[in-house]
């Protein structure tokens, strides 16, 4: 009796799925508007100085886009692990790399996705902020190694 109770509270995944599809959909609207400023830099033809490079611009627009993918693998990993009827199969339309089977796999499928999306963030910092070099940049790159260090070694263990 209590088990069948317990298994409905599953779909309450539902209600997080769709929050992480709107995020995912604010961030793509982010991306796109980042885009269309830095090309409207571009034909303006005015003269770019500080924070107002059309490079800053794409940049930050591949890093909201980058974060948007993030957001949509984990709503699809968190869909197959969660609203999956019993014993059956993925849906063969989902990537097979989008296939996760445990907790574990979608970590380590975020991991990776988290990681690129970090590296993209470092270098848009670091172009943003390439006329005043300073060493707080190298916190985020410093975070970036150990968290791929962190990734070898759990691939390490489980293998």
């Amino acid at each position: 009796m209590w088990v069948g109770f317990i298994l409905k509270f599953r779909y309450l995944a539902t209600v997080v799925i769709l929050v992480l599809l709107a995020h995912a959909v604010g961030f793509l609207a982010l991306g796109v508007i980042r885009a269309v400023e830095a090309y409207e830099l571009v034909l303006s033809g005015r003269e770019w100085a500080g924070s107002n490079r059309p490079g800053i611009h794409i940049a930050e627009s591949v890093d909201a886009l980058l974060l948007t993918l993030v957001l949509i693998v984990l709503s699809c990993g968190t869909a197959t692990l969660f609203l999956r009827p019993g014993g059956q199969e993925v849906d063969p339309r989902v990537p097979k790399w989008m296939r996760v089977e445990s907790i574990s796999e979608l970590k380590a499928l975020l991991w990776e996705s988290i990681l690129v999306v970090l590296v993209v963030a470092a270098l848009t910092s670091l172009v943003a902020h390439m006329d005043n070099l300073h060493w707080n940049l190298l916190v985020l790159p410093a975070a970036i190694l150990l968290l791929s260090v962190g990734l070898f070694l759990a691939r390490r263990a489980s293998s």
